[in-house]
């Protein structure tokens, strides 16, 4: 194959790599789901489902703790927790001796969704390492070099604007 024809060959795999929507196909899943009713998987977002990953950690996460694992304000995952919890996918609670701290831990239908989560990237990530074993690891160097330097361009183009 010509170098030129291999560079058009890889923006054209880039391309489809950034239009395919990872985030539309959980959220699919997750309302095919038959374990849960459909209400409650309707209306859930990515934004939702990183709160729920976050709260499943351990039993009773602090909301401030939430705050720290995902790209959302204190105010915005506040408002969020209150909408999950409406849905009755989180249940928010206080400790009797700190009534400040508001805790938040899965409920049933909430376990489910982040199972459903957790399964899609567990199975991504099976199918990515299966990929990576048919690559040497000079190989796989090469290929992490070169999406290395692929992103840099794009951060600098982004600081052109």
């Amino acid at each position: 194959m010509k170098k030129k024809n291999a560079i058009e060959q890889i923006k054209n795999q880039l391309e489809i790599f950034r239009s395919h929507d990872v985030d539309r196909e959980i959220l699919a899943a997750i309302r095919q789901n038959d374990r849960l009713n459909a209400a409650l998987a309707n209306g859930i977002t990515i934004n939702d489902l990183h709160i729920i990953r976050a709260a499943a950690a351990k039993d009773g996460v602090k909301i401030s703790a939430i705050v720290d694992q995902v790209p959302m304000t204190q105010g915005a995952v506040s408002k969020a927790v209150n909408k999950l919890a409406e849905r009755g996918l989180l249940q928010k609670s206080h400790h009797p001796d700190n009534r400040k701290d508001t805790f938040v831990e899965l409920t049933a239908p909430g376990e489910t969704i982040n199972q459903i989560h957790s399964d899609y990237h567990r199975q991504e990530e099976t199918k990515l390492a299966e990929l990576a074993d048919s690559y040497s690891k000079n190989e796989l160097e090469m290929i992490a070099e070169f999406v290395t330097s692929l992103n840099q361009i794009r951060q600098n183009n982004s600081k052109l604007k």
